[in-house]
């Protein structure tokens, strides 16, 4: 595998989606190590993300259970390694993201939240 780890986020229209890009967007420019795929244009089969996420680590940040990321990637015979559920995950945290194409006060926690489940997962797949 490559040196990146490749987020991959929900792009549904619902606010654990906004959270889940958000989150993937913010760690993708924060750290020289992490690269994003944009699920809808791998979908589209543009090649950037299809052989992004077919050489490296992939870490599928999912809305919901329907893991629809690591669908899309599987049509694309990209594989990955962990399904991180961020509804899930804000339960756990007694959290609820709130809005769907704005982030507000309360979003934000959520995104801290995702963000450092992602580095945590980094941490034990490496």
């Amino acid at each position: 595998m490559g040196e990146k780890t490749v987020l991959c986020a929900c792009s549904g229209m619902n606010p654990r989606g906004e959270v889940s890009r958000v989150s993937v967007y913010d760690l993708s420019v924060e750290n020289d190590d992490i690269e994003y795929c944009c699920v809808v244009a791998s979908a589209g089969n543009f090649r950037k993300f299809i052989d992004l996420a077919r050489r490296n680590t992939v870490i599928a940040v999912n809305g919901c259970e329907n893991a629809c990321p690591e669908t899309i990637l599987a049509f694309k015979d990209a594989t990955v390694e962990y399904n991180l559920n961020v509804s899930k995950l804000l339960k756990e945290h007694g959290m609820q993201a709130e809005n769907t194409v704005r982030i507000n006060e309360n979003d934000e926690k959520c995104v801290s939240i995702v963000k450092d489940e992602i580095l945590k997962i980094m941490g034990e797949i490496k």
